[in-house]
């Protein structure tokens, strides 16, 4: 529903009423799409850009959007991404917000076809509190507003073309940066970073006039040598810092900002990817320190330390702003930086330029791929696999064992198997790309189930599924032909979930195998093939059109899949990216490096999860030391409150915390998260039950 609210009078759009904005009678029905049909136009009080804008005095507004984001736009402070009431005091402040458009046969709450972002420049006092998918705005009196929408347009999103060369590699990049919605330090918010546009290669360059108008005009210039891969691994640097790139003829990367004194040159190849990396993840942090988006957050402890004045800081030009903060001691920043959430590690290619917009959405930190192969041996030392016994016949592939730099999750986009990070075929980001705008309504989970032996699993995941606090839609199959299971995996389906067994000719069935590489439309998001070495199945379900699934590398035990199953089926329900669900999952057993990633990892069934948190637990002196980290991939920047206390930690962060028996109890009593104790996987409300008990 959407609420204007005049002179106390709560107006909605299903009453058929009229409300007075202004002095002038509008129908609220047709507002929406009367300001669909208005000229673009720009508005002085939002100070940007809006394919729409309306002004007028309101004592409430409500809308169907979420991802709430409010900034106080005369000093920076602010508010965060709201998920409880909020008071807010005198001051200026900017509010943004998301609405999703029609969908699988859904009607739109604001009856469009388009996404919307919408923002709402207003002066406190106000309150701001989110109703289930409404965001509700209230002031004491009637107080006037402005009110801007951009329409983010189902169709694809612009596209620029440029010759897959280092010069056309440097262009694509330089016009990347025209996805930041501000230059501000905010920008290291997730809210206020767009998707960068997609880059296709052909002979000549094409740049379409939006993402010309977008690129920002920042006086910074990243200067490389010809070189794809020193382009590739300092195309992030470029990206966040609304740098224009250029290639010349040079032995090493040099940084220059116009009006200052900046002018940074970068080590050599190969150290030039350390380099970048570093000064990236510096920047980042202290923008994230400065723009004081969630009061919560740890600035003002953590930019006393550094010798930086947030305001001052804020007031900077961008090349002002990086001058500054390259004054900051390196050593300085180390000790506090959190651990950064993605890293991918890219063959060289000049295609490559295509993935770089999927890269940079996530802020993945780019490598260069570099590893060793394991022999038989070396793997069995890993997986401890010599100790059991297994049955079935599948191979293993071929893996390596790839060199990881800084990152909490790693992705692979280069040839080899590795073992430890995300094998990830170009096809998934495109994949990804395809499905972005996803209904955010039901999640369809299918349960199929091909092997009677394993029915203990099956029951498990069905009812943990079905028990999550979450609108989900859970089918459950068994024994199915294999025109049956093509047709699960044809469904637009969110995750599937099948659990069986797997051999050289694909997944068994009952009347023969079904091999996925023979599927050309698979719909399913996402998907867990708990079978036997399920690895080359899962990459072709990907490369035919699913974004990411977790497989096994070789033959399993029921046991151990049965632990890792439920545990990831779980993880999953709780709001974890792919890649961290099984991570954690597969701690449930010894044999951990049998289980893999393919695809995106990054994604997850469930967008946008509130605490994706995961606790480490050990007994201390006194009580418990407790750490705590909160990891998202798809949201490098956001900050999340603690299950512990009422203060916030960027993504990334660990936390320490020293609790009694009781306290821990009641505090892992009260949410549902994996704890990690004394090394073992738990869930915090087994856990908490026991710790009443033995304490």
């Amino acid at each position: 529903m959407v609420t204007w609210g005049v002179a106390g009078e709560r107006v909605g759009r299903d009453g058929g009423e009229t409300l007075d904005w202004d002095g002038e009678t509008v129908d609220p029905t047709a507002l929406v799409h009367q300001l669909h049909n208005r000229e673009v136009t720009d508005d002085d009080r939002l100070s940007r850009p809006v394919d729409e804008c309306y002004s007028g005095s309101v004592t409430e507004l409500a809308l169907p959007a979420v991802d709430a984001t409010v900034t106080r736009v005369d000093t920076e402070r602010g508010t965060g991404t709201v998920d409880s009431p909020t008071t807010l005091a005198t001051g200026e402040y900017l509010l943004t917000m998301q609405a999703r458009a029609a969908d699988s046969g859904n009607e739109s709450p604001l009856g469009v076809a388009d996404d919307i972002r919408i923002h709402v420049r207003f002066s406190g006092p106000a309150s701001l509190h989110s109703a289930g998918v409404t965001t509700v705005l209230s002031f004491q009196e009637p107080t006037s507003i402005a009110v801007g929408f951009i329409w983010e347009t189902n169709a694809e999103r612009p596209h620029l073309q440029v010759p897959a060369t280092p010069t056309g590699l440097a262009t694509a990049i330089t016009h990347l940066s025209g996805a930041h919605h501000t230059m501000q330090p905010s920008r290291s918010h997730p809210e206020l970073r767009g998707h960068p546009p997609i880059v296709t290669t052909g002979e000549t360059t094409r740049i379409p006039g939006p993402v010309r108008q977008n690129r920002p005009e920042t006086g910074i210039t990243l200067r490389v040598p010809e070189c794809e891969a020193e382009l590739l691994v300092s195309a992030p640097l470029a990206y966040y810092l609304g740098a224009e790139v250029v290639v010349e003829s040079r032995d090493t990367a040099v940084l220059t900002a116009e009006d200052t004194s900046v002018h940074l040159s970068f080590d050599a190849w190969p150290s030039l990817q350390a380099g970048v990396a570093a000064l990236l993840r510096k920047v980042f942090y202290l923008d994230c320190q400065v723009r004081r988006v969630d009061p919560a957050e740890s600035g003002p402890r953590i930019t006393s330390a550094l010798s930086l004045d947030p305001e001052t800081v804020r007031s900077l030009s961008p090349a002002g702003r990086l001058e500054r903060y390259l004054d900051v001691s390196d050593d300085a920043v180390k000790s506090i930086l959190p651990e950064w959430p993605l890293s991918t590690y890219v063959s060289p290619k000049p295609e490559r330029v295509r993935c770089l917009p999927f890269l940079l959405d996530r802020l993945s930190l780019i490598y260069l791929p570099d590893s060793s192969r394991l022999d038989r041996d070396e793997l069995l030392d890993k997986t401890l696999a010599d100790s059991y016994l297994s049955r079935g016949s599948a191979e293993r592939p071929p893996v390596i064992e790839p060199n990881l730099r800084e990152g909490q999750l790693h992705s692979w986009l280069a040839p080899g198997n590795p073992i430890d990070a995300c094998k990830t075929p170009a096809e998934a980001y495109l994949n990804r790309y395809r499905i972005q705008n996803r209904d955010v309504g039901n999640q369809r989970v299918a349960v199929v189930l091909n092997d009677e032996e394993m029915a203990d699993e099956h029951t498990e995941v069905t009812e943990i599924y079905r028990a999550a606090d979450l609108p989900m839609d859970v089918r459950v199959s068994e024994t199915l032909s294999v025109t049956e299971l093509a047709d699960v995996f044809r469904q637009p389906t969110d995750f599937v979930h099948f659990i069986g067994h797997c051999d050289e000719e694909g997944l068994r069935c009952p009347d023969g195998n079904l091999a996925l590489s023979s599927l050309s439309d698979v719909r399913t998001q996402t998907f867990f093939l708990n079978a036997c070495g399920s690895y080359d199945e899962g990459l072709d379900l990907v490369k035919q059109g699913a974004v990411a699934g977790a497989v096994t590398l070789t033959d399993v035990l029921d046991k151990h899949a049965a632990l890792v199953g439920t545990a990831f089926a779980r993880l999953l329900s709780n709001g974890f990216s792919i890649q961290r669900a099984l991570e954690l999952a597969r701690r449930r057993i010894m044999m951990c490096k049998d289980y893999a990633v393919v695809g995106d990892g990054t994604y997850s069934i469930v967008p946008n999860p509130a605490h994706p948190a995961v606790v480490w637990l050990s007994e201390g002196e006194t009580g418990f030391d407790v750490q705590c980290t909160v990891v998202s991939p798809e949201r490098p920047g956001e900050s999340y409150r603690l299950p512990f206390d009422d203060s916030a930690a960027l993504n990334g962060e660990q936390t320490s915390h020293s609790l009694d028996a009781a306290e821990l109890a009641d505090a892992l009593g009260r949410t549902s998260l994996p704890v990690i104790y004394d090394g073992e996987f738990h869930w915090s409300d087994d856990l908490a039950a026991r710790l009443r008990t033995d304490f």
